[in-house]
């Protein structure tokens, strides 16, 4: 005996009807007329030129930055020298005989000045990277009076006195591109005997 047969048989090919009921919103899609396009490339547009916008101005404000940076290296440079002149002056041996070339210099001419780091001996500090080295002008800002002030004037007395000699010097320090230029003067007193005439 067989066995019972099962039918398989599909019809694959039956139509399922359409609903013909369904309306789409808008227009057909031939007719579309691409808005939505023309709207994602202006919010795209929109969005680029800001970007740049903002790229720009953290550029230049980077330039500023640097810039800035720049220009207190220049000062510090020149605040460098100053600050060495005083403590070498301060330290040396060589003070009194750099102090005397600048009054000397200022008894022949008035408003002479002399180089500190090339004639006194003095060690000049090295100028960083894009900065020119410094130029320093040291003179005699006032000595003490043409009348006697020693002691020694006084009959019988071999005691002397000090008297104030006041010096100024001033640094001017300019970058490699002579764009920045910083221009300090410090003053200041060295007390030494006084003129004995």
């Amino acid at each position: 005996m067989s066995p019972p047969r099962i039918s398989t048989a599909f019809n694959f090919h039956q139509q399922l009807p359409l609903n013909t009921n369904r309306t789409c919103r808008g227009s057909s899609m031939a007719t579309q007329n691409g808005t939505t396009l023309i709207i994602s490339l202006v919010i795209l547009i929109t969005i680029t030129f800001s970007a740049v916008t903002a790229m720009q101005r953290s550029t230049l404000q980077v330039r500023m930055v640097g810039n800035m940076q720049h220009q207190q290296n220049v000062f510090n440079t020149a605040q460098n020298d100053l600050s060495s002149l005083i403590d070498q002056l301060r330290d040396s041996d060589n003070a009194d005989n750099l102090l005397n070339k600048a009054i000397q210099a200022e008894r022949q001419a008035t408003g002479s000045t002399i180089d500190p780091f090339g004639l006194g001996g003095l060690v000049k500090p090295p100028a960083p990277q894009n900065i020119k080295p410094s130029t320093n002008k040291l003179r005699a800002v006032s000595l003490p009076a043409d009348i006697p002030q020693a002691l020694k004037t006084i009959e019988g007395s071999s005691a002397s006195t000090v008297a104030p000699y006041h010096f100024a010097n001033k640094t001017e320090v300019m970058d490699t591109n002579n764009g920045l230029k910083s221009t300090q003067e410090v003053g200041f007193y060295y007390l030494a005997p006084a003129p004995y005439l």
